[in-house]
């Protein structure tokens, strides 16, 4: 997932607080602190190895109560490279079936620091590089830089385990030093697989 697709995101999928899916900013504060974290650096396979758990196909978990999203999302995670990189894809669809946003990122771990990586590719040319920071078990931090966005420049994302087959994705957005919740999104996981294929 990168930034450059959340104007859209927001705009076709809100709910209200409590709910799954996005959610707006004003909802509730940030919630990690830089620097909380509990645990230590672990080998290279032992990151990928737990961070694999991503890999399937994953949907926002609908709120019953709440608006029906005007867009359909999927998100997926697929190994590359004998699983020492994952893929994933992140695509918006109208409801004749058509992409309207897609964008594409590759997670692996520095073998210097040996802590996870994202670089996202966008389709308006931007381009996102974070990397990991220490987090506690079950969830996965990233601090990023969006370059060529005129919107969005420095984020937090975080990406938790709820269970073995949801997930929720928070996006906090650096502003006057402190990060501001811009979005919230619960995902329910529809498939262990997925295509290792650029859209």
């Amino acid at each position: 997932m990168s930034l450059a697709h959340l104007a859209l995101a927001i705009t076709i999928y809100m709910t209200p607080q409590g709910g799954g899916g996005q959610k707006a900013a004003s909802d509730s504060p940030s919630r990690t602190t830089i620097g909380s974290s509990t645990t230590s650096p672990e080998s290279a396979g032992d990151t990928m190895a737990a961070f694999r758990f991503f890999v399937g196909t994953w949907q926002p978990v609908e709120d019953p109560a709440g608006p029906k999203p005007k867009l359909s999302e999927t998100y997926t995670f697929a190994p590359i490279l004998e699983g020492q990189f994952l893929i994933s894809q992140e695509i918006y669809r109208d409801a004749a079936g058509k992409i309207v946003h897609h964008d594409f990122a590759v997670f692996g771990v520095d073998p210097d620091t040996h802590k996870l990586f994202l670089h996202a590719y966008n389709t308006d040319g931007s381009i996102d590089r974070t990397h990991e920071i220490d987090s506690p078990a079950g969830q996965w931090v990233f601090l990023g830089t969006v370059y060529g966005s005129k919107r969005f420049r420095d984020y937090r994302y975080t990406m938790t385990k709820q269970d073995e087959n949801h997930i929720r994705v928070l996006i906090e957005l650096l502003k006057d030093g402190k990060y501001e919740k811009l979005s919230e999104t619960n995902y329910e996981r529809k498939s262990n697989e997925a295509a290792a294929e650029v859209y």
